[in-house]
């Protein structure tokens, strides 16, 4: 969704945003956050607690162009997380990502984006609810293309994607050998949408999507390739910029390959929301859904449906409170279980000047298992104290 430049997280701090650097029309952004996380469930358990203290130190730098109806993006970044006691909870992750857009959005543009990843998947997630062993870490590599145009009131956009993902595996029962390369995937996709104005404040749209899901072969789960198709019909409603609202509802399936998997049939929902009230406070909300892979037996596919709400308040310009609510339902298919989780998020943010600025953050995690299901319940409190030195 398109924004206003005048609101809250957009809105330029002549006093207080970074200059960065130029060589030769390339403007470049570098800056370094050094942190302090505390964390009273490392394992996301339901009983044994492991309470750790964290140093967190995340390099990154930023390298744009644009000329006209050209842009172009690098960004590069990584972060190290060093734990006082449980050191084999140690992590560095690091991105490389590059973007490119050509043409006017108003009339007609074509961009690309690619890059690479290598990031750690959160504990007490559907993705990863292993409550013992190192980090679960994985390599992702993505590129995608998008094209649109506009014919007065309609707009046609078309999109193709890939993506790889490659997990480590873990060691937490040696005795099976590897046991995270089930979880590797290479996963095609392409999207088309129309778009058509009613008004000035009203569009309706209509979307199709296709992903292939290819993951590596298994014994211990058996073949889960897997053909997604989503269909979604929705309304987007503006109102003076101050609000943005856009809801679409449809029909997914996901059908396997393999025929005593079948398929996975359900209502698709998404929604988007911006709100600007005023000057200086703004609500973003969405939802969502996806699927990923989990060992369990008899479940092919998890669907998850994940819905945010975030709220900034610009206070005044050198600070501004940020807070976020989540909420993820994780559909375990044919299984009489499911989950959910919730997440509460919040802290302030104070700008000294264009090269210094603080955080804090306070947050709660709780995730519930709903029937019997093969994970527990738990719950987690983490906080962060960081400062951030840019140019």
């Amino acid at each position: 969704m398109n924004e206003p430049d005048d609101v809250p997280g957009r809105r330029a701090l002549p006093d207080y945003d970074p200059i960065g650097y130029n060589f030769a029309g390339l403007d470049a952004l570098p800056s370094v956050t050094f942190g302090l996380r505390a964390d009273d469930n490392v394992f996301a358990r339901a009983h044994s607690k492991k309470a750790d203290l964290a140093f967190v130190i995340e390099p990154r730098v930023r390298i744009q162009h644009e000329d006209g109806t050209r842009r172009l993006s690098l960004d590069g970044g990584a972060r190290l997380s060093r734990y006082f006691n449980l050191q084999d909870q140690n992590t560095s992750e690091y991105s490389l990502e590059a973007a490119g857009a050509l043409g006017d959005e108003s009339k007609g543009s074509l961009s690309a984006a690619f890059g690479f990843r290598r990031e750690i998947v959160q504990r007490g997630t559907a993705e990863n609810d292993l409550l013992r062993g190192a980090p679960l870490m994985r390599g992702v590599t993505h590129g995608s293309t998008i094209g649109q145009v506009r014919f007065n009131r309609l707009q046609i956009s078309a999109e193709v994607s890939g993506v790889r993902l490659r997990y480590d595996d873990v060691a937490t029962a040696p005795a099976l050998g590897p046991n995270e390369r089930l979880r590797n995937l290479d996963r095609l996709g392409a999207q088309a949408r129309l778009a058509y104005e009613v008004s000035s404040r009203t569009s309706i749209y209509g979307s199709g999507e296709y992903k292939h899901f290819d993951y590596e072969h298994s014994p211990r789960v058996g073949d889960r390739d897997a053909d997604n198709y989503v269909m979604t019909a929705g309304i987007r409603y503006e109102v003076s910029r101050a609000l943005l609202a856009q809801v679409g509802l449809g029909y997914r399936a996901y059908d396997f390959r393999n025929p005593a998997l079948g398929s996975v049939q359900g209502l698709a929902v998404s929604a988007d929301l911006r709100y600007f009230p005023t000057r200086t406070l703004a609500f973003r909300g969405f939802v969502e859904q996806s699927n990923t892979i989990n060992p369990y037996n008899l479940v092919g596919t998890v669907t998850l449906t994940n819905a945010q709400l975030k709220v900034e308040y610009e206070m005044r310009r050198s600070l501004s409170w940020i807070g976020s609510a989540s909420f993820s339902l994780e559909d375990y298919a044919k299984v009489n279980y499911s989950g959910r989780r919730w997440e509460l998020r919040g802290g302030p943010r104070l700008r000294v000047n264009r090269w210094l600025s603080f955080d804090a953050s306070l947050g709660v995690v709780r995730r519930t298992a709903v029937g019997t299901a093969p994970f527990n319940s738990y719950s987690q409190v983490a906080g962060l104290l960081s400062f951030t030195l840019a140019r």
